[in-house]
């Protein structure tokens, strides 16, 4: 029976957290920059709190929502996100004079279409393996589970967002990882898609750069590395206790895109390592707990849903954790909840309502899950 009015308290104070993270980085971030280049300082902080208060608005709505919703639009969402990453490379935006094709042009506002497809992918999977779940180990199903999220990570690929469409397969095989696929046939897709995107990177100008950036960050600082060297720099400038909110100089003109791509160097660099340490520590709770609660459903799609969601969640946290600490070579992934941008916060709201609403759903004990 579903819980009236429940939902997991700690779950949804971790998403307070993270949005409080959010409104107070990107004004620091922003607020003294604007002000060096006689803008409002305000601009950027209003703008975050209007998509906070959106994002809430939808994370209620989402929480709101039967499960059943979900079922219903899991396949038609992924038709819908095709043909929105389709119309992008059509009709781009036209920021800056140039046309840009991540983004659609909605007036009052760009959408990133990549953001929506990523919710598409895990309702796709959650539909598909509840309605195939008794026939997942057979090579049909497997490799039409991972078409779809193929296909997409292509249409993605070719924006060009060669970090995204890494994204995307990750979060694909992650869930079909924990879904009862045969984890033996699997392996052929790493064997695939692990040299197909060394291809890519290698190939192409500006990536190959910026692996060299990566294996080379103070050698090739003054080249290719400069985001990587500052966002190290930023790091090391925090130290334990970090130079105080508001206090760090990586903003200024040092560090670029610094509200978005690399917010995280920014909280290591005003509240050092304790203040970075605790936002991992939120992740790591939201993983936990998402597992936690999607092992205890009693529908196998809102199971697969469940973690599929808290994998959305946590692994987009995981690569900019990775690119801000030069683990990964630099690319575009914001921080959940954290970063400045509309689109993902939109969507990291929609997924936190459904994880919210999920911890109410019907229980039962017994998960055949590999984790």
């Amino acid at each position: 029976m579903v819980r009236d009015f429940y939902f997991d308290k700690l779950l949804l104070l971790c998403f307070i957290i993270l949005f409080i993270y959010g409104i107070v980085f990107v004004f620091s971030a922003t607020s003294v920059p604007s002000l060096i280049n006689n803008k409002d300082p305000y601009f950027y902080l209003k703008k975050e709190i209007f998509w906070v208060l959106l994002g809430s608005i939808m994370m209620v709505i989402a929480y709101l929502i039967p499960v059943d919703f979900w079922k219903k639009i899991s396949y038609p969402s992924v038709i819908v996100a095709i043909l929105l990453l389709v119309i992008v490379l059509i009709f781009p935006a036209d920021i800056k004079g140039k046309d840009v094709k991540r983004w659609i042009d909605l007036v009052f506002f760009r959408f990133q279409p990549s953001e929506f497809a990523k919710l598409s992918v895990v309702l796709f999977l959650a539909m598909f393996i509840y309605r195939k779940e008794k026939n997942l180990k057979n090579w049909q199903n497997l490799i039409v589970a991972i078409l779809i999220p193929v296909l997409i990570s292509f249409l993605i690929l070719i924006e060009p967002h060669k970090g995204a469409a890494l994204f995307i397969l990750v979060l694909a095989l992650s869930i079909m990882f924990s879904a009862n696929f045969d984890w033996k046939k699997m392996l052929i897709f790493p064997f695939i898609f692990i040299p197909a995107f060394g291809y890519v990177f290698l190939t192409s100008g500006y990536a190959y750069k910026r692996i060299l950036a990566l294996i080379d960050p103070i050698g090739q600082k003054d080249q290719f590395s400069y985001q990587v060297f500052q966002s190290i720099l930023a790091f090391s400038k925090g130290g334990l206790t970090g130079e105080g909110i508001g206090a760090g100089t990586q903003k200024l003109k040092y560090l670029p895109e610094i509200h978005t791509d690399y917010i995280y160097a920014l909280i290591g660099e005003e509240m050092g390592f304790i203040g970075a340490s605790f936002l991992v520590v939120i992740f790591f709770i939201i993983l936990i707990k998402g597992i936690k609660i999607s092992l205890s459903l009693e529908d196998t799609f809102s199971q697969v849903l469940g973690i599929g969601l808290t994998y959305l969640i946590v692994i987009q946290a995981l690569f900019h954790f990775a690119v801000n600490t030069s683990l990964f070579p630099p690319t575009g992934f914001t921080l959940p909840f954290v970063s400045y941008g509309g689109s993902s916060l939109i969507i990291m709201s929609i997924s936190a309502g459904i994880l919210l609403r999920l911890s109410k759903e019907p229980r039962k004990t017994v998960f055949h899950r590999r984790f």
